[in-house]
């Protein structure tokens, strides 16, 4: 008797474990991954903009301050602050594509669009 039901409770989770989809699918190597990720920050030029954006932003602040010599070294450390913010999006993006299979898109939120007056006052117009 009780063989008889530990049999069918093995059958019951044997067929809902099937019927499940495997997380082992969506998974890939590491060296796969990582490959998909360059060619994807390669198109964007996302090096580019992740580590050029914060150099130019560090050499006019320091310019500003202290001139030539505050350039040079504002120019070195936007360079730094770019380096490690694109390493770490890099290893982020490196294990959403290991985990998913494709790397998760950040969401951008857009706002409303404001009708402007002569819009408002056409659609007026029309309707009356």
């Amino acid at each position: 008797m009780r063989i008889a039901w530990f049999a069918g409770l093995s059958g019951t989770v044997l067929a809902v474990g099937i019927m499940l989809p495997s997380t082992a699918t969506a998974q890939m190597p590491h060296a796969q991954a990582k490959a998909r990720v360059e060619a994807r920050d390669k198109q964007h030029h996302n090096k580019l903009k992740t580590e050029a954006v914060p150099t130019a932003g560090g050499a006019v602040a320091g310019a500003a301050v202290a001139g030539p010599a505050g350039a040079f070294a504002g120019a070195k450390m936007g360079h730094t602050v770019g380096t490690v913010f694109h390493g770490v999006k890099k290893h982020h993006d490196i294990k959403q594509v290991e985990k998913h299979g494709t790397p998760r898109r950040r969401t951008v939120r857009r706002t409303r669009t404001v009708r402007t007056r002569s819009t408002v006052r056409r659609r007026t117009m029309a309707h009356s």
